[in-house]
């Protein structure tokens, strides 16, 4: 039995009469993408964000805190950015911390670099 909108009609499904799934091939899969990209063949990210463990929070996180970062950078305090982005003073400080926490340690570790050599 061919499930109607699922499978190709002119394919012969050798699994159409068990009561199994049909097989891949056999089935036509409408590329209908995400929030994040219109086509899942065209998405930016490696694997799909759905299927890792947190995946889209994680993305969202991420996204928050360069935004954080770019507008610490541009010279808004702490407290402007909290405003401006609706997050809470504390957030945007840890944030701002772990970035210059993340930033040092990697200067640090390029003047290692350069005396071992």
């Amino acid at each position: 039995m061919v499930r109607e909108g699922s499978c190709f009609d002119w394919m012969e499904d050798p699994l159409a009469n068990s009561g199994q799934d049909p097989l891949p091939e056999y089935c036509h899969y409408a590329d209908e993408g995400c929030d994040l990209s219109n086509s899942c063949l065209n998405c930016p990210f490696p694997k799909c964000i759905y299927e890792v463990p947190g995946g889209m929070q994680r993305y969202a996180a991420d996204r928050r805190a360069r935004e954080i970062v770019f507008q610490h950078g541009r010279g808004l305090t702490a407290k402007q950015i909290a405003r401006l982005l609706g997050e809470s003073l504390r957030t945007v400080q840890r944030v701002i911390r772990e970035f210059k926490d993340t930033t040092s340690s990697d200067v640090n570790e390029n003047e290692r670099e350069v005396w071992d050599e």
